[in-house]
């Protein structure tokens, strides 16, 4: 089986996801008979890449790397916009890992609509599509007769979507309790140990676990994306990121942290999402857990998910201290998953 595919957007997480697909080439053809060409390479100010044959992706990576841009890679090299890429690409799957958009999810939700209204299979690691047009998109993807899954969305490359989907039939999610957000994790963490908010911060950006303007962590923005695509997915919430209670940690101070430490508790970000009869309820606010909260144990930049199930209570999931290799992992597994489906017709 031959499958091709377009790539949107080749930052940190799109390199390397190539390299894990160069490195897996071999066990792609032996254990599921696939092997793999990208036929295009979209950025939007590095250059963009479109091809008939095959992309040279260690030269591409190389180009990436050493050059920061893709501009004077041959004559593969496109002035071609992204969804003009997308239209015309020969391709069965695209891997839409744009920036998110906090305010919309655009561009991404219209290269992915554009990706199957030409029958494109679609994989994005962008949380921005699911937590603002999940419904929109899955009900098109279906009518289209294609597969559009998003593993890489939340908590990296840790299963949720897929576990729920593959090892709970018949279970009703009926709430959802996270630490979703790793720059406020560790910000109150390094702030447990005496820093103050801007010295914690200081050491996050140095770490490189935070971007230059911290903005949409603090506030508590993207663990409110988060756990809407959590609950638009899972418990069918049909809600976005506006409609969340979200209160961020930018208020708290040294002192309160230092107050909740000497009652020996940790002050976490967590973001909720409860069902109320019709209605799901999705909040972000900081609150304080103790020793015998599982949440506790979460430090650094890990992640924990809580899944409250009617048939199987509590399930909790928690990620160690992720890096891109986990997100890249993430879509390499949708790719499987998708293939699999492919073959099953």
């Amino acid at each position: 089986m031959k499958l091709r595919l377009a790539l949107i957007g080749f930052g940190n997480v799109g390199m390397e996801f190539v390299r894990l697909l160069l490195s897996k080439r071999d066990w792609l053809s032996r254990e599921q008979q696939v092997d793999f060409e990208v036929a295009a390479i979209a950025t939007r100010t590095r250059g963009s890449l479109i091809s008939k044959g095959a992309i040279d992706l260690e030269r591409a990576i190389r180009m990436r790397r050493d050059s920061g841009t893709l501009i004077c890679y041959g004559p593969e090299s496109t002035n071609l916009s992204t969804l003009e890429i997308i239209e015309s690409c020969d391709a069965d799957l695209m891997v839409e890992l744009t920036t998110l958009n906090i305010e919309s999810g655009q561009p991404a939700i219209d290269y992915i609509k554009a990706a199957f209204r030409t029958g494109k299979n679609v994989i994005t690691a962008n949380k921005g599509p699911v937590a603002f047009a999940y419904n929109t998109l899955s009900s098109m993807a279906r009518k289209k007769g294609v597969f559009f899954r998003f593993e890489g969305t939340v908590m990296d490359g840790t299963p949720v979507f897929s576990f729920v989907e593959k090892t709970l039939p018949g279970c009703e999610i009926i709430g959802i309790k996270g630490l979703l957000n790793s720059t406020t994790n560790f910000v109150l963490g390094e702030m447990e140990r005496g820093k103050s908010m801007s010295e914690a911060l200081k050491v996050a950006k140095r770490l490189g676990i935070t971007e230059e303007d911290p903005t949409m962590d603090i506030d508590g923005w993207d663990a409110a994306v988060k756990i809407t695509a959590l609950a638009n997915v899972l418990m069918d919430a049909r809600s976005n990121p506006n409609k969340v209670d979200r209160v961020g940690i930018g208020d708290m101070t040294f002192e309160t942290v230092m107050e909740a430490v000497n009652k020996n508790k940790k002050p976490k970000l967590i973001a909720s999402a409860e069902r109320f009869g019709a209605e799901v309820k999705i909040k972000v606010r900081p609150g304080l857990v103790g020793p015998d909260h599982i949440f506790w144990s979460v430090d650094g930049t890990s992640s924990a998910i809580s899944l409250e199930t009617d048939l199987m209570g509590e399930i909790t999931i928690i990620e160690r201290n992720p890096t891109p290799a986990q997100t890249a992992y993430a879509i390499f597994s949708d790719m499987l998953l998708i293939v699999d489906s492919m073959k099953k017709g």
